[in-house]
């Protein structure tokens, strides 16, 4: 499973509204846009709800949305869907590193959450705990999908979550 995705750069927040000049601290709701800028690239503009609502629009709008100004250095969160949490978790299945067997378990209990796979059975194999899933839409008698329990106390992994968490946001 591989996925093309094309990057278009339209800048960071600026933390003023376009159509007042009134600044847009950090929580503030506000409207994002982006729009063609007319020399061929975008430009990101961020409103003010007042003056969204009055009508402010930018000329060449492309798209919007409503959200909240950010804290001027707080780090973006990376957003997966369905799909990339899949890519990313068959990118592990051959990594036999103690982290990268940790966040593929913790990829298999979201993807398990979002039942995109089926827990069958527990093997264990020379003291190793392997879990076998079925994946959504798996022809009956396919393989079954093996996932290595990591040697990792519940506290342990419950913090590799956490900091799984804090860099990346998953798709409801």
């Amino acid at each position: 499973m591989s996925r093309d995705a094309t990057s278009i750069p339209v800048g960071k927040p600026t933390f003023k509204c376009a159509a007042s000049g009134e600044a847009l601290p950090p929580g503030t709701p506000c409207v994002t846009t982006v729009r063609e800028n007319g020399q061929g690239g975008f430009e990101r503009l961020e409103f003010s709800q007042a003056a969204w609502l009055a009508g402010a629009r930018p000329e060449g709008l492309l798209c919007w949305w409503k959200t909240v100004m950010p804290e001027p250095d707080a780090k973006r969160r990376l957003v997966l869907d369905d799909e990339a949490i899949e890519e990313v978790f068959d990118r592990l299945a051959e990594d036999d590193r103690p982290n990268r067997v940790a966040v593929r378990w913790l990829l298999a209990m979201i993807l398990l959450r979002k039942k995109r796979l089926r827990h069958l059975r527990v093997e264990r194999v020379e003291g190793v705990e392997t879990w076998l899933f079925s994946r959504r839409g798996d022809a009956e008698g396919a393989p079954a999908t093996p996932v290595v329990r990591p040697a990792l106390d519940e506290e342990a992994i419950a913090a590799l979550g956490d900091e799984l968490g804090a860099v990346v946001s998953f798709d409801a």
